[in-house]
């Protein structure tokens, strides 16, 4: 799918725009979108907002089921982009639903248009790991807090070209993204050790009697 950012609170907010998608996900992506430009939080998260918003645009015939859509935008959710990637990575088709009232082509066109999502989840996954690594404040930060990372590395490295990619997944992306949601505490943890260690380098060498 083309990557096509178009920022969502200002479509639910513009009725002047003609916007009539009235579609809850939308809404809820949206409202995440608007709470991170009031933050001025334009982290990982953000972008991984961002291509979500642009991917659902691009399903527009395709809604969430209701048991899910409560995980991803019910209250208490850590944030329902987060939500809805990890979902669409552990639970794939049964995530979405079709209107009933949607058929012959139209239908054919939106399990399409699903199918190319969640095959786009695996790059989308990867790329949100490469943010928070890239925002982490040592190289070793997330391999000393997620040691399974290594080994998905060097799988994803070494292969990818010989192996299908959802046979390197093999559900430890869930396990991964379980721990890297907590990255923040992380990156807190990291940053104590690196001061730990810096301070004990800085001491001076005890004198030989």
């Amino acid at each position: 799918m083309k990557w096509l950012v178009i920022p969502l609170f200002f479509l639910f907010s513009a009725p002047s725009m003609g916007v009539r998608d009235e579609r809850q996900l939308l809404k809820c992506l949206g409202a995440e979108e608007k709470r991170f430009h009031l933050n001025k939080d334009l982290g990982p998260l953000y972008d991984l907002n961002q291509r979500l918003i642009s991917e659902m645009l691009q399903i527009p015939k395709a809604e969430i089921h209701g048991n899910y859509f409560e995980e991803i935008c019910g209250k208490g959710s850590f944030s329902p982009s987060w939500k809805l990637l990890e979902l669409s990575i552990s639970k794939g088709k049964e995530v979405f639903e079709i209107p009933e009232g949607i058929t012959g082509n139209e239908k054919q066109m939106a399990v399409r248009m699903i199918d190319d999502f969640l095959e786009a989840t695996r790059e989308i996954f990867l790329n949100l790991m490469t943010q928070i690594q890239a925002a982490s404040p040592s190289p070793s930060c997330l391999k000393e807090e997620i040691p399974e990372l290594d080994s998905f590395f060097n799988d994803i490295k070494y292969l990818q070209e010989d192996v299908d990619i959802s046979t390197i997944f093999a559900g430890r992306e869930i396990k991964i993204f379980m721990r890297l949601k907590d990255y923040p505490q992380a990156f807190k943890r990291c940053q104590f050790r690196i001061k730990k260690k810096l301070k004990s380098a800085s001491k001076p060498a005890a004198k030989k009697s």
